[in-house]
């Protein structure tokens, strides 16, 4: 009996993996086909778990079935680990587990739910009712950053500790290999992180800039007479690392010997002041810190205000086409990254999602980030920006509905451009952006909506 059901199984797996290869079913008939798939992952996971679990206890393994799993399902040792972990805290949350073998909360959202209830209690997690909510609706990559914000608002230590453990964990190894090149591996606290990638990745972009002045002027660094072909992205931070270890870059603001690294903390008014130790403190493209950490910053800050209501940065609109400094770090505080696939703000753009040439202006309501290749899906195959739980968001483009005159195909609308740094002296008029926009390292988002209202979030805070 047992074989049978397995060989039905087969069969009817088989049946349907012909027929998608085939392309006899038609587009809506795929999509309810992957829909459907979802539950089929999270019960064969469930199975495999569970089996190999019993397995190990009978033959008293010791090691809760990660072997078995590895030598069975073609794991490895770690996804054994983690997914038995998962499967685990599953247990003790059923209403969780309930929506993962229904198929609503995909396997990677639940994992970061299992972490979420190791951190924090599984009752908490399981009876939140926002937490799970965004859990069902929201791609993996997006659910991370919410489910990091939501993890630290609920321990009672705000995250003091997690950020302690990154902390002590910091190492930075090099070692030679036998063609004689170096390779470095560094692991980083969160606060330190952003401090190195602002200053590496601002120097790099001055190399790029100088690449492309040899380019046009002559001889040069990747210059068309150099020899060279033009160096990458990678090959410019590894020289921008250079640079500034032997102390030869100079830096922003005329200074020389170290580049000023700008560190943006967005948070709760109520966090700084000492007054809401649960509200809202991360920095943008790494992911929530505890309000410790945003109290030493402040000692030696420059703090920006941005206004928000109910939750919603205010109108700061210009008539230029391009976002100004203040319009981007509204952008970086409200969508945390790109819309479409949550990549880091260091790899967005602006978009307009109403072309500026029909509107005529760029208000913070009229524009989102988006990466490289998001971008040109809304440009160029018609991916449209919605709003999900009153964020925007990206979604592919259907078929069926008719164009959308907010957001149609407009080759010329190519807001491709990060804005340029406004000097203070020079007051509030915005000014037109470079070639290309210095990466910086922020994204990750904000935490995400549910049945409680969100909370007003108010400064970015900016160290050097």
């Amino acid at each position: 009996m047992f074989t049978e059901t397995v060989e039905c199984v087969d069969e009817d797996l088989a049946r349907l993996l012909e027929a998608a290869r085939s392309g006899e079913l038609s587009t809506a008939r795929l999509k309810d086909l992957i829909a459907a798939s979802r539950s089929w992952e999270a019960n064969v996971a469930a199975l495999q778990t569970d089996a190999a679990r019993l397995i190990a206890l009978r033959e008293r393994h010791g090691d809760g079935g990660a072997s078995v799993l590895r030598d069975q399902a073609g794991k490895s040792k770690s996804q054994a680990r983690r997914s038995l972990g998962t499967a685990e805290t599953l247990h003790e949350m059923p209403g969780l587990r309930a929506a993962v073998d229904a198929g609503e909360v995909p396997l990677a959202n639940a994992e970061r739910l299992a972490d979420a209830a190791r951190r924090t209690a599984p009752e908490t997690v399981d009876s939140a009712s926002d937490l799970l909510a965004m859990a069902k609706e929201l791609p993996p990559d997006r659910f991370a950053r919410e489910a990091g914000a939501w993890t630290q608002r609920h321990q009672t230590d705000h995250g003091h500790d997690d950020y302690l453990q990154k902390r002590r964990r910091r190492y930075l190894r090099t070692w030679k290999q036998q063609d004689g090149t170096v390779r470095l591996d560094a692991l980083l606290d969160p606060e330190t992180d952003t401090r190195i990638c602002s200053r590496l990745e601002g120097t790099a972009e001055e190399l790029r800039r100088q690449d492309q002045q040899s380019a046009r002027t002559g001889p040069g660094p990747g210059g068309p007479d150099s020899g060279e072909e033009p160096r990458s992205w990678d090959q410019l931070r590894a020289d921008a690392l250079d640079l500034l270890t032997s102390g030869e870059a100079k830096g922003r603001g005329g200074t020389s010997g170290r580049p000023k690294a700008e560190v943006i903390v967005v948070a709760d008014i109520g966090v700084l002041t000492g007054a809401d130790h649960a509200g809202r403190c991360e920095i943008p493209g790494t992911g929530p810190v505890p309000p410790t950490v945003l109290q030493r910053i402040a000692c030696d800050a420059h703090l920006t205000g941005i206004l928000f209501s109910e939750g919603k940065p205010l109108h700061h609109g210009a008539r230029v086409r391009t976002a100004t400094t203040a319009q981007w770090r509204m952008l970086i505080a409200r969508d945390g990254g790109c819309v479409g696939c949550g990549a880091e703000p260091s790899r967005c753009q602006v978009h307009h999602i109403v072309p500026f040439a029909q509107s005529r202006r760029t208000d913070i309501e009229n524009l989102v980030l988006v990466c490289w290749r998001c971008h040109h899906n809304i440009h160029d195959h018609h991916w449209q920006i919605t709003h999900q739980n009153g964020k925007p968001a990206l979604q592919p483009p259907n078929p069926s509905a008719p164009p959308n005159p907010a957001n149609p195909q407009h080759p010329h609308d190519q807001d491709t451009h990060k804005p340029q740094r406004t000097r203070p002296s020079r007051g509030p008029q915005p000014t037109r952006d470079r070639t290309r926009p210095t990466p910086n390292r922020y994204g990750s988002g904000h935490p995400g909506s549910g049945p409680d209202p969100p909370r007003p979030r108010t400064p970015a805070l900016f160290t050097t």
